[in-house]
């Protein structure tokens, strides 16, 4: 049964997703199922490639990315005020940032899955392998990728045993760097949307607080049931921003209601649980280090981006996994997905063989 629960909880989500889009997004929907059904055939390749040949390609995958992220920034034109994505013709485009943790993963684990306290030449190449590709996504800018990379890629940093003092020379660096990216990175739009979410979505009237005010609206206005597929005022009358995307959520919940909306959440408490059951099974620390990795990654993004739906968190950008529209962000997802289930049916077998 543990060989479909991965792809049973992806396809479910992703079809609550298409339905959501096929209401609130109907032109977006027939190209969503374009990339989930990509995805899906990506997903059982991915998931016959053995986890020695992607920790032998960590390095060349990790150094690719990083030469694309910086022909991006060279060479890429802004969509949305970010250079994020690649224009691949036909109305496609592809975002490398989504997979930059993979990347980062796959070079960093097999150097430092062991807990060591580490040299401090060790400590600095830790932190290259983490914070190029996160300086460079924060170049684009694209601060909603950013902050789930640097959220997952820190458990990295956390699995290490790193001396008192490193810690608090790195609080420190994090400090001043809030304080100049406040002051002359963030663009005045993303302060807005930050000073906004202080002040209270209901008591700011600006239109830093607008996407906020519509979103709790549209999720409120749900109540138990929902309005029904189709009846969402807030996302059909395009009150609601983004609704396909960073609010796909509060679209949902505002047709299917509290029961829709826990059934969301439910997929993925169930999803993220799994995912840690596995890493605690994993015999080798290198596949449950990158288990746990990928769980991180998955409970942060939902964390965020229901968060923000529901006006607990401020507005980032952050899309919800499997269900907002996308294909780079799905397919990312479903690749990091693959490689737990390649995973999952390796120490499945290696189960069989002891009891045999």
């Amino acid at each position: 049964m543990q060989q479909f629960t991965l792809p049973l909880v992806a396809g479910s989500l992703s079809l609550l997703g298409l339905v959501t889009l096929a209401s609130v997004s109907p032109e977006l929907m027939q190209r969503q199922l374009l990339f989930v059904f990509a995805s899906f055939l990506v997903f059982w390749f991915v998931a016959r490639i053995p986890i020695k040949s992607w920790w032998n390609w960590g390095d060349w995958l990790w150094k690719g990315l990083v030469v694309v992220l910086v022909g991006l920034l060279i060479f890429g034109r802004a969509t949305r005020g970010a250079v994020a994505w690649l224009d691949l013709g036909w109305g496609l485009r592809f975002q490398p940032s989504q997979f930059a943790l993979l990347a980062t993963c796959l070079v960093a684990i097999p150097k430092f899955s062991k807990k060591q306290i580490l040299s401090d030449q060790k400590l600095l190449q830790l932190f290259w392998l983490i914070g190029a590709p996160l300086l460079l996504i924060l170049l684009q800018p694209d601060f909603g990728t950013a902050f789930l990379y640097g959220a997952a890629a820190s458990l990295l940093v956390f699995w290490q045993k790193i001396p008192k003092q490193y810690w608090r020379i790195g609080g420190a660096v994090l400090f001043f760097a809030a304080v100049i990216g406040w002051n002359f990175v963030l663009k005045p739009y993303q302060r807005a949307r930050i000073t906004s979410f202080m002040a209270g979505s209901q008591a700011d009237t600006s239109d830093a607080g607008y996407n906020a005010r519509q979103s709790l609206v549209a999720v409120g206005s749900g109540q138990l049931f929902g309005k029904g597929i189709g009846h969402g005022t807030q996302s059909q009358l395009r009150f609601l921003p983004e609704r396909q995307t960073d609010f796909i959520f509060a679209s949902l919940a505002e047709e299917w209601g509290l029961v829709g909306s826990l059934v969301v959440i439910s997929l993925y408490a169930y999803l993220i649980q799994f995912l840690l059951k596995q890493a605690a099974r994993m015999g080798d620390p290198q596949e449950s280090l990158l288990i746990l990795v990928i769980a991180v990654y998955f409970l942060t993004q939902v964390f965020v981006n229901i968060g923000m739906n529901i006006g607990l968190l401020p507005i980032t950008g952050v899309t919800l996994p499997l269900v907002s529209y996308g294909g780079s962000s799905f397919l990312a997802s479903m690749v990091l997905l693959a490689i737990v289930q390649q995973l999952v049916g390796k120490n499945s077998s290696q189960d069989h063989l002891r009891v045999a």
